[in-house]
């Protein structure tokens, strides 16, 4: 009975392994791979990839609880019927929805990582996707203003634009991650009050994470060197 309990835990620990490298993957492609390739290609590969980020998210948890999995269910049906009917209306809820699973995903992974005993490379994958998520819910943000107020950035119409005069959804990912980054390349700039608010609120937010997380993983590494000194 031990044994066949050892070897579940075994299997367990190794599946979330893989649902972690699957979900780093996933944002990898969809934060710098997805955005060089045709940007008629955009749209549908973006909601194939973002479906497979909200599958292996749920997946790398080690408690799933029932609000969670009705929540990423409820994001999923939203997401893929307004991609095939195109409703207005059910696209900012499917855009809400996005934003609360990702930022509940964000915080659980924190919670894992504050509650490990000790730091490996499940702990630092989780820290690493963490940040990238963040990058994605701030660029569901940007995504919502650049389609309803075209004037709160400044963007190159070269950059912005696609055949038919509609947005391209990399644009948002881009301005996303360089500002989490601070970076600050200059090419998109922030017009309006709300949208500079936002920007600095972005910058602030990348800081902040980088700073939780090492600490956390700093006060681990300080934990365990002083229990192997005793």
């Amino acid at each position: 009975m031990t044994i066949n309990s050892c070897h579940l835990k075994r299997i367990f620990k190794s599946s979330i392994r893989i649902w972690h490298i699957l979900l780093f993957a996933s944002l990898l492609f969809a934060a710098f791979i997805l955005p060089v390739l045709p940007p008629d290609w955009h749209k549908e590969l973006f909601r194939v990839i973002y479906s497979i980020i909200y599958i292996s998210a749920i997946m790398c948890l080690k408690k799933r609880s029932n609000f969670l999995l009705a929540l990423v269910t409820v994001t999923l049906v939203f997401e893929w019927i307004t991609g095939f009917f195109g409703f207005q209306l059910l696209a900012i809820f499917a855009k809400g929805t996005n934003v609360l699973f990702f930022l509940v995903i964000v915080f659980l992974l924190l919670k894992q990582i504050a509650t490990a005993k000790e730091v490996n490379a499940e702990i630092i994958l989780g820290a690493m996707i963490g940040y990238l998520l963040l990058g994605i819910i701030f660029s569901i943000f940007l995504t919502i203003i650049m389609q309803n107020d075209p004037s709160a950035f400044n963007i190159p119409l070269a950059v912005n634009q696609l055949p038919g005069n509609e947005p391209n959804v990399s644009t948002p990912l881009y301005y996303g991650y360089v500002t989490l980054a601070t970076l600050g390349y200059g090419d998109i700039v922030p017009l309006k009050p709300y949208t500079r608010s936002l920007s600095t609120l972005i910058a602030i937010s990348g800081q902040f994470y980088i700073a939780i997380i090492v600490a956390l993983l700093v006060g681990k590494f300080a934990v365990k060197q002083e229990e192997a000194d005793k």
